[in-house]
């Protein structure tokens, strides 16, 4: 019952939070599994049940999509705890809370990229997403390094708890243990904020004006509208293409707008164009055109989520950006973290062929296209008619601290996220992307625009705040939406200890998996101790002749 009540709490505070303030239950969850993790009564078995019971819980929308994929979910996420408490079983009783700090942060960051199979939703740190300035911590070691905060708080925490019920461990140390938890998690929350006022605007920069107009639209359709038309599919898509794009673009470009107001960037979100692919030779020698004549001449560029054809006839997602003076595709940025089972089919090679067979049939069958998507690799910047860099994540790009800054490292002074969720049907997932999002922009010290099909569309500034949104509708709706936007851009310049923020995780995990290999070994020991002792006093052994003679 305990493993289930704090998994509970665990994916109460798990983005969206069920009630105000639920996401300080994450303290609670977080303790609860450690008590699981070092009490004696506990069995793994009880880990496995708690890890289960929370994935099932943050992840339940994903049934939507395809429910064997999220039972597998459950099932293999509730490993990763299991690994957690071996890897704390296997340290020393006084460096306990340490080692269960570890083995947080080491084990989600495991799940969010094993290869193949990463699913990096519902990571502890999420949970604080409304408390940017607390959050200032993955400024300095990313998520994993937050994780490991919080996890060290709650485990020192229980300790003090324990001190004082039972007196084992002794108060004093337990005390001083639990200060020095909260003392370092304020001095990375301070650190973080210096390193983000390291790339901030000079005097000089913030006297010119840094503003960038935005508009996103959110067109408020799910694909399965096209797919389900059978061989209508592709009128049906023109006529969404042109209610929920074409024409809500065009009445944006044809508004009177004051000087120093004029739209500089309009953004579509990913799968906009589903039909044709686009050629990537086309568009890399500069031949790529659309939309000539739908739209009058204007300084205002769009950047929209199509598909780029490479002259194998492979297809891979891509956002594109096309300049309306001659309607030309200026640029293109790949996108490079593929979803798992919606773009390519995780582990299915190491499956007999007719089994492999039919798992691709039954993901077809499942979301209307093949998985069988390409990405592509990190691009320069694109640049806005006045010439400021902005960097583009396409969807799951958004959840991995690599791409967005790799972009702001080239120099991007915002970035944007095109992004079709609508396979959630507004569930939970939609909130914990952005919460990504305000993990991305404070990593970074970038404002961050999310353009999606029906949700969750927000502005988030270079500090972590939401500025602007639009209400999550689930599709379908009637009519297009759109969030208007003006942020004030970044430097282009990625906050110092970056080399931090990239080795974290691994390091983490890599010492989460030694304490495990410990635990393990030393189960082996004591077992072939015991079989050992066992064999020697059992009658009719030497042992025991040799006692009586």
């Amino acid at each position: 019952m305990l493993a289930i009540v704090g998994a509970l709490l665990l994916g109460f505070s798990a983005p969206p939070a069920i009630v105000p303030f639920a996401e300080w239950l994450v303290l609670p969850g977080l303790a609860v599994w450690f008590v699981l993790a070092t009490s004696e009564r506990a069995t793994l078995r009880h880990s496995y049940v708690y890890g289960c019971v929370y994935m099932a819980w943050f992840s339940w929308s994903v049934r939507h999509i395809m429910l064997p994929a999220y039972l597998a979910i459950v099932v293999v996420g509730g490993l990763y705890f299991l690994l957690g408490t071996a890897a704390v079983r296997g340290a020393p009783k006084r460096g306990r809370s340490l080692a269960f700090a570890i083995a947080v942060a080491g084990t989600f960051w495991l799940r969010a990229m094993m290869p193949d199979i990463y699913y990096p939703h519902g990571q502890p740190c999420h949970s604080l997403w409304q408390w940017p300035a607390l959050m200032r911590i993955v400024t300095v070691g990313g998520e994993p390094l937050m994780n490991a905060l919080l996890a060290l708080v709650a485990a020192t925490g229980v300790q003090v708890w324990q001190s004082w019920r039972v007196a084992v461990p002794a108060w004093r140390p337990s005390l001083l243990r639990f200060g020095g938890a909260v003392a370092v998690t304020v001095a990375a929350v301070l650190a973080g904020h210096l390193l983000a006022a390291a790339v901030a605007p000079t005097a000089d920069e913030a006297a010119a004006d840094r503003s960038v107009h935005i508009a996103a639209i959110e067109p408020g359709y799910h694909p399965f509208e096209i797919w389900g038309a059978g061989p209508r599919w592709h009128e049906v898509f023109m006529d969404l293409l042109e209610q929920r794009l074409l024409a809500p673009t065009a009445a944006l470009l044809q508004e009177q707008r004051p000087a120093g107001q004029e739209l500089d960037l309009i953004l579509w979100p990913e799968s906009s164009l589903l039909a044709p692919t686009i050629p990537l030779a086309d568009v890399e020698s500069g031949r790529g055109a659309l939309f000539s004549g739908r739209f009058p001449k204007s300084d205002t560029r769009i950047a929209f989520g199509a598909s780029l054809e490479d002259d194998q006839g492979g297809v891979g997602p891509a956002t594109l950006l096309v300049e309306l003076q001659n309607h030309r595709i200026l640029d293109y940025q790949p996108k490079q973290w593929l979803v798992p089972g919606g773009e390519f089919l995780p582990l299915v090679g190491i499956l007999p062929k007719s089994w492999a067979d039919s798992v691709r049939l039954s993901f077809q069958a499942a979301l209307g296209t093949p998985a069988n998507c390409l990405s592509g690799a990190a691009r320069r910047p694109m640049k806005t008619a006045a010439g400021v860099p902005f960097g583009s994540l396409l969807c799951y790009d958004n959840a991995f601290y690599g791409p967005a800054a790799d972009r702001v490292a080239a120099g991007a002074e915002f970035l944007v996220v095109l992004s079709n969720e609508t396979w959630y049907r507004g569930g939970a997932e939609l909130t914990q992307l952005v919460a990504m999002t305000v993990v991305r922009a404070l990593e970074n010290a970038v404002p961050i625009v999310r353009c999606t099909m029906d949700g969750h569309s927000v502005a988030v500034d270079a500090n972590g705040q939401v500025v602007a949104e639009l209400t999550i509708a689930p599709a379908p709706q009637p009519a297009a939406r759109i969030l208007e936007v003006s942020i004030d851009r970044a430097t282009g310049r990625i906050p110092p200890m970056a080399w931090l923020r990239r080795s974290c995780g691994w390091v983490l995990a890599l010492l989460t998996a030694l304490g495990a290999a410990h635990s393990v070994l030393r189960w082996v020991r004591i077992r072939s101790a015991r079989t050992a002792l066992s064999a020697a006093v059992a009658p009719g052994s030497s042992g025991d002749s040799s006692g009586g003679s």
